[in-house]
Protein backbone atom coordinates (compact mmCIF):
# COMPACT_ATOMS: atom_id res chain seq x y z
CA UNK A 1 0.00 0.00 0.00
CA UNK A 2 1.18 3.49 -0.81
CA UNK A 3 1.78 6.02 1.88
CA UNK A 4 0.14 9.39 1.72
CA UNK A 5 3.36 11.01 0.58
CA UNK A 6 3.74 8.56 -2.25
CA UNK A 7 0.14 9.23 -3.32
CA UNK A 8 0.82 12.98 -3.40
CA UNK A 9 3.99 12.49 -5.39
CA UNK A 10 2.24 10.21 -7.82
CA UNK A 11 -0.34 12.90 -8.62
CA UNK A 12 2.31 15.51 -9.42
CA UNK A 13 3.34 15.75 -13.05
CA UNK A 14 6.23 13.48 -13.78
CA UNK A 15 8.28 16.24 -15.39
CA UNK A 16 11.89 16.72 -14.52
CA UNK A 17 13.11 20.28 -14.14
CA UNK A 18 16.70 20.81 -15.14
CA UNK A 19 17.93 22.82 -12.17
CA UNK A 20 21.53 22.56 -13.28
CA UNK A 21 20.89 25.12 -16.03
CA UNK A 22 19.37 27.48 -13.47
CA UNK A 23 22.33 27.05 -11.17
CA UNK A 24 24.74 27.78 -14.02
CA UNK A 25 22.82 30.88 -14.99
CA UNK A 26 22.72 32.09 -11.40
CA UNK A 27 26.42 31.38 -11.00
CA UNK A 28 27.25 33.40 -14.13
CA UNK A 29 25.23 36.37 -12.90
CA UNK A 30 27.38 36.40 -9.77
CA UNK A 31 30.46 36.75 -11.98
CA UNK A 32 29.55 40.12 -13.49
CA UNK A 33 32.10 42.81 -12.69
CA UNK A 34 29.33 45.36 -12.14
CA UNK A 35 25.67 44.93 -11.38
CA UNK A 36 23.48 46.25 -14.19
CA UNK A 37 22.04 49.16 -12.18
CA UNK A 38 25.51 50.38 -11.13
CA UNK A 39 26.85 49.92 -14.65
CA UNK A 40 23.96 51.92 -16.06
CA UNK A 41 24.65 54.78 -13.61
CA UNK A 42 28.36 54.82 -14.46
CA UNK A 43 27.68 54.78 -18.21
CA UNK A 44 25.24 57.63 -17.70
CA UNK A 45 27.91 59.66 -15.87
CA UNK A 46 30.41 59.01 -18.65
CA UNK A 47 27.80 59.89 -21.26
CA UNK A 48 27.17 63.25 -19.59
CA UNK A 49 30.91 63.94 -19.48
CA UNK A 50 31.42 63.07 -23.13
CA UNK A 51 28.21 64.55 -24.54
CA UNK A 52 27.90 67.80 -22.55
CA UNK A 53 30.35 68.51 -19.75
CA UNK A 54 33.56 68.33 -21.79
CA UNK A 55 32.36 70.76 -24.45
CA UNK A 56 31.16 73.24 -21.82
CA UNK A 57 34.38 73.08 -19.83
CA UNK A 58 36.62 73.03 -22.90
CA UNK A 59 34.91 76.14 -24.27
CA UNK A 60 35.33 77.90 -20.91
CA UNK A 61 38.97 76.77 -20.80
CA UNK A 62 39.65 78.11 -24.28
CA UNK A 63 37.87 81.38 -23.45
CA UNK A 64 40.32 81.83 -20.57
CA UNK A 65 43.41 80.29 -22.18
CA UNK A 66 43.32 82.05 -25.55
CA UNK A 67 43.79 85.61 -24.23
CA UNK A 68 46.52 84.45 -21.85
CA UNK A 69 48.31 82.73 -24.70
CA UNK A 70 48.00 85.81 -26.92
CA UNK A 71 49.50 88.13 -24.30
CA UNK A 72 52.07 85.90 -22.59
CA UNK A 73 53.16 83.50 -25.34
CA UNK A 74 52.50 85.38 -28.59
CA UNK A 75 53.34 88.81 -27.18
CA UNK A 76 50.25 90.54 -28.54
CA UNK A 77 50.60 93.34 -25.98
CA UNK A 78 53.63 95.60 -26.14
CA UNK A 79 54.50 96.60 -22.58
CA UNK A 80 57.24 98.97 -21.54
CA UNK A 81 60.19 96.93 -20.30
CA UNK A 82 63.11 97.33 -17.98
CA UNK A 83 65.36 97.53 -21.04
CA UNK A 84 63.33 100.49 -22.34
CA UNK A 85 64.13 102.53 -19.21
CA UNK A 86 67.56 101.11 -18.41
CA UNK A 87 69.24 104.47 -18.87
CA UNK A 88 66.55 106.35 -16.93
CA UNK A 89 67.66 104.92 -13.58
CA UNK A 90 71.20 106.05 -14.34
CA UNK A 91 69.90 109.55 -15.12
CA UNK A 92 67.92 109.62 -11.87
CA UNK A 93 70.99 108.57 -9.92
CA UNK A 94 73.03 111.28 -11.62
CA UNK A 95 70.38 113.92 -10.82
CA UNK A 96 70.45 112.82 -7.19
CA UNK A 97 74.23 112.90 -7.07
CA UNK A 98 74.43 116.39 -8.59
CA UNK A 99 71.72 117.69 -6.24
CA UNK A 100 73.68 116.29 -3.28
CA UNK A 101 76.88 117.90 -4.61
CA UNK A 102 75.06 121.22 -4.76
CA UNK A 103 73.61 120.66 -1.30
CA UNK A 104 70.01 120.88 -2.41
CA UNK A 105 67.13 118.48 -2.12
CA UNK A 106 66.68 116.38 -5.25
CA UNK A 107 62.95 117.23 -5.29
CA UNK A 108 63.90 120.87 -5.95
CA UNK A 109 65.71 119.80 -9.10
CA UNK A 110 63.19 117.15 -10.17
CA UNK A 111 59.91 117.18 -8.21
CA UNK A 112 58.87 113.70 -9.48
CA UNK A 113 62.20 112.10 -8.59
CA UNK A 114 60.95 109.71 -5.86
CA UNK A 115 57.83 108.66 -7.77
CA UNK A 116 59.83 108.19 -10.98
CA UNK A 117 62.39 106.01 -9.16
CA UNK A 118 59.66 103.93 -7.43
CA UNK A 119 57.86 103.48 -10.75
CA UNK A 120 61.01 102.11 -12.40
CA UNK A 121 61.59 99.78 -9.45
CA UNK A 122 57.98 98.66 -9.63
CA UNK A 123 58.38 98.06 -13.37
CA UNK A 124 61.38 95.82 -12.65
CA UNK A 125 59.31 93.84 -10.13
CA UNK A 126 56.34 93.57 -12.50
CA UNK A 127 58.54 92.39 -15.34
CA UNK A 128 59.99 89.61 -13.17
CA UNK A 129 56.51 88.56 -12.11
CA UNK A 130 55.30 88.69 -15.74
CA UNK A 131 58.20 86.40 -16.72
CA UNK A 132 57.32 84.01 -13.87
CA UNK A 133 53.71 83.92 -15.01
CA UNK A 134 54.81 83.35 -18.60
CA UNK A 135 56.97 80.44 -17.41
CA UNK A 136 54.03 78.93 -15.55
CA UNK A 137 51.89 79.24 -18.66
CA UNK A 138 54.59 77.72 -20.90
CA UNK A 139 54.98 74.75 -18.55
CA UNK A 140 51.23 74.27 -18.67
CA UNK A 141 50.67 74.91 -22.37
CA UNK A 142 48.86 71.99 -23.97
Amino acid sequence: MKSRLEKVYSKLPNQKVNLKAHKVALGLIDNFNYEYQYLEEEVSRLSYSVEEWFDEKFDAFMDAYSPLKEVYINGSEAFVSEADVAGDMDILNEIESKANDLGIDVSEVYPDFEEHKRTIEYLEDLEKRFDDQKGRLERFTP
